[in-house]
């Protein structure tokens, strides 16, 4: 398959995308609104954000909290919640363009008056502390969307960087399986360690979704998933949201390309019904600065989050849309992989 690289795309290519709207299932914004509001700026949400979402095409995002290391264990739930006022607050400032949904009639309901739909996420469940009682509060202010590691072990089970420990989840993370399963609330299994992503899918009783995670027979890294997990997720009615992230993509050189060779992969384990968009631009990391991250929890030095050639932000997203239909994704593969994969999975939880 010729792998030319396509850096620009037509304004064919963004009408496609604004028409179909794009199901983004994962964003860290939430951390750069709540940044840009500490430094004295409290309105970037409509001067930045929407600006951005609506050039890309998205009138769905995932907002995702995620919590630092240097804020564990004390300030998580502190952090998570200065995080969350700032989300809600700047919402309620732009209600005209912009809401935070509950449900899929929220969602449908959102998109019809032309605005963008916010659905909440938190990345790494150490705001829960010990018990279910932070997860059942914050399903009240409108959480629907959890992973229960950013890489890193916590009390419900272990992440990517535990691997070799082979841990999966606790007890507490069964128990909130089930209970975010009782409430709707989707479980995502990006950032988990392979032997928590296996015990997700034996103890789940509805779909999950990888919110934004790769092919590891595409891209050797411990932060995608193999195919075996793959083809597991897809069975149990489950998304896998492609990820930007240049070195989730390959090992050096990530190209729009070289995205689109796993969703093509994911479409030949899993089926067109089973991939969407997750793009977690890691340019975002330089928006609220360095994520102050304690080294001893690391497994080694970061690599460079650097945005690659042509998708450096929400606004590049159109070219997706080039290359997924120079590689001849029809327009209806395009509605799934971009919206309707992951409204089927968010009709089924979110009642």
């Amino acid at each position: 398959m010729d792998h030319a690289e396509l850096t620009h795309f037509t304004e064919t290519d963004a009408a496609l995308t604004r028409s179909i709207g794009l199901f983004n299932s994962h964003d860290d914004f939430p951390l750069c609104i709540a940044k840009r509001r500490f430094d004295g700026d409290y309105d970037s949400l409509r001067t930045y954000w929407i600006p951005q979402l609506r050039s890309g095409g998205v009138n769905v995002v995932v907002g995702a909290i995620a919590t630092p290391s240097i804020f564990v264990p004390d300030g998580a739930l502190r952090h998570a919640l200065w995080a969350l006022d700032a989300l809600l607050t700047e919402l309620a400032d732009n209600h005209q363009d912009i809401e935070l949904a509950k449900s899929t009639s929220d969602i449908r309901r959102i998109n019809h008056e032309g605005k963008i739909a916010v659905v909440l996420a938190m990345e790494g469940a150490e705001p829960l502390g010990n018990d279910l009682s932070v997860l059942r509060l914050l399903h009240r202010l409108g959480l629907r969307m959890l992973c229960f590691t950013w890489m890193r072990r916590t009390m419900f089970g272990d992440g990517t960087w535990e691997n070799e420990s082979k841990g999966g989840l606790s007890r507490l993370g069964q128990l909130a399986v089930r209970e975010m399963n009782r409430l709707g609330i989707i479980v995502d299994v990006s950032h988990a360690s392979d032997r928590t992503t296996w015990d997700i899918l034996e103890t789940t009783s509805s779909p999950v979704i990888a919110s934004h995670s790769n092919a590891r027979a595409v891209c050797d890294h411990p932060r995608n998933l193999t195919d075996e997990m793959i083809r597991a997720i897809s069975d149990r009615g489950g998304v896998i949201g492609a990820v930007a992230v240049p070195s989730f993509i390959a090992a050096e050189g990530a190209t729009i390309a070289k995205w689109v060779d796993h969703i093509d992969h994911i479409v030949s384990i899993a089926g067109i019904d089973h991939v969407g968009v997750g793009a977690d631009f890691t340019l975002y990391v330089r928006e609220i600065g360095a994520w102050p991250e304690i080294r001893e929890w690391t497994p080694g030095p970061h690599r460079p989050w650097a945005p690659f050639d042509g998708m450096a932000n929400l606004a590049d997203l159109p070219g997706l849309t080039a290359e997924l239909t120079r590689r001849g994704f029809t327009e209806s593969d395009l509605r799934k992989i971009y919206r309707d994969n992951y409204l089927r999975v968010v009709s089924t939880i979110l009642r």
